[in-house]
């Protein structure tokens, strides 16, 4: 199984969420619990392009087993991942740990140091992982060249029901924390 937690220099284990998280928004859980599930064989995209389970696989926490119930093309299924409830109470645990704060108005989060420090020291910690790796970097981190092609080919509308641009899968590629969310 790819690697779900990260062990930074001071002790405390950062988990594949919260590290998305910080990175890069819920568009990065998303896209790092997608990934995790099809680098493991756990879910596979059909001929038709949708997304199903295998067979006996089980999801191990909240946000994977909102993203094994997903039904629906790779673009849909990032898109609804996003917002999905189990994605937003990572978002609301690291608000209430302090490792994430409101912008203006409340409408952005970025991490705050501490959070910034939690992503930093979790980028040196060796062999931690695919999904750790995913949750860092975006698709930079997916080592499956025919799967990163598939996330580079999923583009969703707009996530925030504003305008017509939305989100690209190239958003995933930078890397930097408090990316593009």
């Amino acid at each position: 199984m790819i690697g779900q937690t990260a062990e930074p220099h001071g002790g405390c284990a950062v988990d594949r969420d919260e590290l998305a998280y910080l990175s890069d928004g819920r568009r990065r859980v998303a896209l790092a619990a997608l990934a995790t599930l099809l680098l493991e064989g756990r879910m596979r995209l059909s001929h038709a392009g949708k997304l199903y389970p295998v067979a006996g696989a089980e999801a191990g926490d909240p946000v994977l087993e909102a993203a094994l119930a997903q039904r629906a093309t790779l673009k849909e299924s990032l898109a609804a991942l996003a917002e999905h409830e189990s994605v937003r109470a990572v978002e609301e645990d690291l608000l209430r740990r302090g490792l994430v704060t409101r912008g203006l108005l409340g409408r952005f989060r970025r991490p705050t140091p501490e959070g910034m420090r939690m992503v930093e020291e979790a980028r040196t910690v060796k062999g931690r992982g695919q999904a750790i790796a995913v949750a860092l970097n975006g698709l930079a981190g997916i080592s499956d060249d025919s799967i990163k092609r598939q996330f580079g080919a999923a583009k969703a509308g707009p996530l925030r029901g504003q305008g017509q641009g939305g989100w690209d899968a190239r958003d995933y590629d930078s890397g930097s924390p408090g990316g593009s969310m």
